[in-house]
């Protein structure tokens, strides 16, 4: 019979630790308590510590308590999180040092502790002395008292096929894997087959529309049904669908909204120039655009507009 740990996180407020303050260029504008919650940090509303800026991941970073002290995660952010001028590696916690700022974007955080004791499981007896030199038990040390040292699963080293000699010889009876020239004649249909496997293998990258032929975004549009400009660039077609569950599940929304016309809006570029028409000539603005974006240079992009 197996005796389930309560969850004592709900029956208590959360324990303070410190503060993380956000600065923005020398400004301070957010400070959220750090607690044994997760603190969760990014661009969309539902994180505890909302940063609004295009080059913040819609879940950029957390910040959780472990062994008593707060660490820092990036969650796989595609700009990244500095932390003393070094990019953290994705979903690898570091500490969360005092004085040390912490950049995600164009935001500064800071994080200043509380000075307060460890925090203690009720109803333990406190113990220091026979306890060890850190004071009384705290959470982890009381699960491993309670279900002993948690063994880590095995690892095994990968099989490396010798090289020279075909992956496939391995699918062979052993008394064919040491044949040389076996090995070697099978390297001709694995270099036919390997494509097609890969392809095979890795087909959720043509779904994916960061990594997705750009023939197939307008296919992958109309699975959203979507309305894209086949005119727009690439990389804009790219973030919007990458958006696209994202800004329906804020759709009607003040952030929805604003965050819908970041993604389509047109962006200054270089090799851009202007096209104005007079009014009279908006009912052919369809055509206009069609023959401008036949003759144009293919590299050089336009904006339509309607004179006064």
């Amino acid at each position: 019979m197996s005796t389930a740990l309560p969850d004592l996180r709900a029956t208590r407020p959360p324990t303070s630790f410190g503060v993380l303050s956000a600065l923005l260029e020398g400004t301070l504008v957010h400070t959220m308590p750090v607690t044994d919650r997760v603190l969760r940090i990014g661009r969309l509303p539902d994180n505890e510590l909302v940063l609004s800026h295009a080059t913040i991941s819609r879940h950029h970073a957390e910040v959780r308590i472990q062994n008593g002290q707060p660490v820092l995660t990036d969650v796989g952010s595609s700009a990244g999180t500095f932390a003393g001028g070094t990019r953290l590696a994705p979903n690898q916690p570091v500490l969360l040092e005092p004085g040390v700022d912490v950049r995600i974007g164009p935001y500064t955080l800071t994080y200043t502790p509380t000075a307060q004791p460890r925090p203690v499981l009720p109803g333990l007896p406190e113990e220091p002395a026979a306890r060890g030199p850190s004071g009384p038990l705290v959470a982890s040390e009381v699960i491993e008292e309670l279900l002993g040292p948690v063994a880590r699963r095995p690892t095994y080293p990968v099989p490396v096929p010798p090289p020279g000699a075909s992956r496939l010889l391995h699918h062979l009876p052993a008394m064919f894997q040491e044949n040389e020239f076996l090995g070697r004649f099978l390297l001709i249909f694995e270099t036919l087959w390997e494509p097609l496997e890969w392809r095979q293998n890795h087909h959720e990258l043509y779904y994916d529309p960061r990594t997705s032929p750009a023939a197939f975004l307008g296919w992958l549009a109309g699975w959203l049904n979507l309305t894209v400009n086949p005119h727009w660039p690439e990389d804009r077609r790219r973030r919007l669908l990458d958006e696209a569950m994202e800004l329906y599940r804020w759709r009607g929304t003040p952030y929805g909204l604003a965050r819908m016309i970041e993604v389509c809006e047109a962006r200054a570029e270089p090799y851009t120039f202007r096209v104005r028409i007079p009014p009279g000539a908006v009912a052919q603005r369809e055509l206009i655009e069609q023959l401008v974006a036949t003759h144009k240079p293919a590299h050089v992009g336009y904006v339509l507009e309607v004179g006064a």
